[in-house]
């Protein structure tokens, strides 16, 4: 994944700057009022994060839809394979690890540690690059449709 020039227009910069907004705010407020609750009710552990996962699950649908509905893949990667499986393996090891780790420290098992962060590896690299790939579709199909639109108003000027 070299680093590119920005496939984004200006256009296309400036909503992708009115979503990033909308949703760091939306991230802010939110977490902030689950992290307020959680004290409010004596629930502050660590380990009980519900709360703060589902506000980032709702940011990063927020996101992602913001995204693919205005025809925003990225400023410098392109939806493609390639990237798709580079991104998948990333998250993948980064799970891979942290689960190998949180086994390890839970039943100080190494083969067992080794073959969960494994299984977690192979699983989070699948779900990740199906989830890349439905959305990279979604994007082009999404595109294709903005720039047959932008093709028509042009025609009637």
């Amino acid at each position: 994944m070299k680093k590119t020039k920005s496939n984004l227009d200006e256009l296309q910069e400036l909503k992708l700057l009115k979503i990033e907004h909308n949703g760091c705010w939306l991230a802010f407020w939110g977490l902030l009022a689950v992290m307020l609750i959680q004290i409010a009710i004596g629930n502050d552990s660590r380990q009980n994060l519900a709360g703060e996962w589902i506000v980032f699950m709702c940011l990063a649908a927020y996101l992602t839809i913001g995204c693919i509905r205005n025809g925003i893949w990225d400023r410098k990667l392109k939806p493609n394979f390639k990237n798709n499986i580079i991104a998948s393996s990333i998250a993948a090891s980064v799970m891979g690890i942290l689960w190998f780790i949180i086994s390890y420290r839970n039943y100080h098992k190494l083969a067992g540690s080794i073959a969960t962060g494994v299984i977690m590896f192979l699983s989070i690299e699948i779900l990740c690059l199906i989830a890349l790939t439905i959305s990279s579709r979604l994007y082009k199909k999404r595109l294709k449709k903005l720039e047959e639109i932008d093709e028509d108003s042009t025609d009637d000027k």
